[in-house]
This record gives C-alpha cells, structure tokens and sequence, in this order.
C-alpha cells in the first residue's frame, strides 16, 4: 500500500521529451478513439465512437488507480499535457458549429420556430433533471440549530 502515496512522475523540462510524453498520450487519446469508432460499429450504436472510447478510457483509468497505481501514474503522466493543452484551446472545436449555423442560415429563418421551442425544452429538461438528481444523491447536511 506504500505504492498508492508515492507521488506522480513529471516530464523533465526538456522540450524533446515533454514532447515525447505528449506524443504517447495523444497516441492513446486516439487509439481509444478509434477504437471507439470500432465499437460503435461493430455493434451498431447511436453513440459517438470517441464518446464510447474515452468512456472506456475512464473506466480503465477508475480499474487503474484503484487496482494498480502504477498503471495509473504513467496514464496521468502521459494523458495530463495533451488533456491540459486540449482544454486550453477547447475554444477552437466552437468553430466547426459557427460555420454549420452560418452555411444553414436558410434552415434556421425557415424553422426557427421548432428550433428555439426544443433549445428552450431541452434546457429546462436538464435543469429539472439536473435539480432532481442533485437534490436525490446530495449528501445531507445535518440542520443548524439556531
């Protein structure tokens, strides 16, 4: 049980090999992917194929850091700067969806109705789902006694 505390290894400062950590870890963000993809087809799912495959990915990260720490550190090690550098430029994968409202502005005037009715439903759905669930599995906090 020692293992579990030891700390998780960092790249050396060295441009070569944070590039080479960062290398690995997008290798596995995209093989997880594809395998995914792979997946989604083989079984005929509605389900996007790199949805399906980080969903594998997190469960073998939780099976990883509760059964084999090592495992674990060396997925961090490699997967924390690709997911850090994903993450600070998350603004990017916006871009695709401008354009898509752009290129079907004649869709949007001709259907705005239905459009703006099921933007407006899906949210309050969520947030009512969102409240339920919080206010079903939030933990109880004893009441204060004034």
């Amino acid at each position: 049980m020692a293992e579990a505390h030891q700390p998780v290894p960092q790249p050396e400062k060295l441009p070569s090999r944070i590039i080479f950590c960062g290398l690995i870890g997008l290798i596995i963000l995209t093989g997880f992917a594809f395998a995914g993809g792979y997946l989604r087809t083989a079984f005929h799912l509605a389900v996007p194929g790199p949805v399906i495959g980080l969903a594998i990915l997190t469960v073998i990260f939780l099976l990883a850091e509760h059964f084999h720490t090592w495992s674990h550190r060396h997925l961090t090690f490699h997967l924390a700067p690709v997911g850090r550098l994903l993450v600070s430029h998350l603004g990017l994968l916006f871009v695709p969806a401008g354009v898509g409202i752009i290129t079907e502005g004649d869709v949007l005037r001709r259907e705005w109705l239905p459009i703006v009715v099921a933007l407006i439903g899906s949210t309050l759905v969520g947030l009512v789902a969102t409240g339920w669930l919080m206010h079903r599995f939030a933990p109880k906090l004893p009441e204060a006694k004034s």
